[in-house]
């Protein structure tokens, strides 16, 4: 880290263009279609920065792109930092330079991540050290915004301008955060697992206890409660993704400075139905308490199983007159073992096409189905699937003209992170006939 002007960089096609602008702290965005992408800027919403000399705090901003189909670098990421002078020192990353006398930092992000499959996280982080006399109370803001090059057919991609509140607190309050587990795995289902959990308080007060909440996805258990917490098993038959969460509340005093373990280890059991698992941890102090900084108490760690889901798909046989309409039923099944969410992008577990038979059309389609052309119809599943998922598309048909042994092909197009897990990928293909011959 630095905290006087560094190396300088190239700017020249980089110059920052106002555009659209993003500050979020946890991700989340609808798909781009093939033909757009944006680009944004993932910032805190907020942070509340000590007036105790010497109180120190941490902020991440990144920049990330929403469609995958395009490769977006040379990312640079501005941060106005003018209305820290006299409050706070501010040290940035080799990646950054300041600029301004200081007032501005102008940091490279060489690749920019897609939400839905790259981007793994803020590429910037910034230390502010509280300065003698920082006024308590200022209500101040960090300004943000990026611009990157793509190959897709803007050619440059920008953000607006957006900014990040901070907030300069009298009162010495506690800054709890969580170390994040390594990732677990692969394991064998039935296994039995240890998950370190560790809470650090940062900030400059006693926390007199926590309330730790870890939620888990479907394919992890706790097989015991603990003294403090109640856990609340998945439920299938909801519209949700199934997971479970375990709420606990701790009396244990964590110092300034301190880190403390839990009373007991957190012990989980891998279901029978484990593939792609996660565990999301957060901490704050007991109620009637503020923590100084909340963006530092999540995290989040993976659980992977040595298992295997058998996606298959459903054909159908169905005959008709000319000019008759027929009910066409295809489908998507999950023969299991396991289970498997794409939790961490939303995107869906694969999609079901149709071709549709010679001498047919669609009269009507299922809401999840789209058109792709006069005769293949796409349909998408949900971001996750369990070994008990039946779903079926029915399709209305207008007989145009009798073929004899018309067929249409069913194909499944899995996510590409379950098709390995995949122990048929030959029934992945199926068959829509209309007036089969005898």
């Amino acid at each position: 880290m630095k905290t006087a002007t560094g190396r300088r960089r190239r700017l020249g096609a980089y110059a920052l263009v106002a555009a659209a602008a993003l500050s979020a702290t946890v991700l989340g965005t609808a798909p781009a279609s093939a033909a757009s992408d944006a680009l944004w800027v993932q910032s805190p919403e907020g942070v509340t920065l000590s007036a105790t000399p010497g109180s120190y705090q941490e902020l991440s901003f990144g920049l990330y792109h929403d469609n995958g189909d395009y490769h977006v670098a040379n990312g640079v990421l501005s941060l106005d930092l003018s209305e820290l002078a006299g409050v706070a020192e501010v040290s940035v990353p080799d990646t950054c330079f300041l600029a301004g006398s200081g007032t501005t930092a102008v940091c490279d992000i060489w690749e920019v991540g897609d939400i839905g499959g790259t981007y793994d996280g803020p590429q910037v982080t910034l230390g502010l050290r509280t300065l003698e006399g920082a006024p308590a109370g200022a209500e101040l803001s960090i300004g943000h915004r990026g611009q990157a090059e793509t190959d897709g057919p803007d050619g440059v991609l920008s953000t607006h301008w957006g900014s990040t509140s901070v907030t300069v607190e009298s009162v010495p309050t506690p800054d709890l955060s969580l170390t994040e587990p390594a990732p677990v795995g692969p394991v064998a289902p039935g296994a039995s697992l240890t998950v370190p959990v560790t809470v650090t308080n940062h900030g400059d007060a006693v926390a007199k206890g926590f309330r730790l909440r870890v939620w888990n996805t479907y394919g992890l258990e706790f097989p015991t409660t603990y003294p403090g917490c109640a856990w609340t098993p998945p439920v299938l038959d909801t519209e949700d993704m199934p997971g479970g969460l375990l709420d606990c509340a701790f009396d244990t005093v964590v110092e300034p400075g301190a880190t403390v373990t839990l009373p007991e280890p957190l012990r989980l059991t891998v279901a029978s139905h484990a593939l792609f698992e996660r565990l999301d941890v957060s901490v704050q102090p007991l109620e009637g308490t503020r923590d100084r900084n909340p963006e530092d108490n999540f995290t989040s760690t993976s659980v992977t199983a040595v298992n295997t889901a058998d996606f298959a798909v459903q054909g159908d046989e169905v005959t008709g007159a000319a000019g008759e309409t027929v009910t066409a039923t295809i489908g998507f099944r999950n023969r299991g073992p396991a289970w498997f969410a794409n939790v961490g992008s939303g995107d869906a577990v694969g999609t079901v096409t149709l071709a549709v038979p010679e001498g047919a059309s669609v009269v009507s389609a299922p809401e999840n189905c789209r058109a792709e052309g006069a005769a293949t119809y796409r349909c998408e599943l949900r971001y996750w699937s369990t070994p008990t998922d039946r779903i079926q598309f029915p399709f209305t048909l207008r007989v145009d003209r009798v073929v004899p042994d018309a067929t249409g092909a069913v194909t499944l197009h899995a996510s590409e992170r379950q098709a390995p897990h995949d122990p048929k990928p030959h029934n992945a293909h199926a068959e829509l006939v209309l007036n089969a011959s005898e």
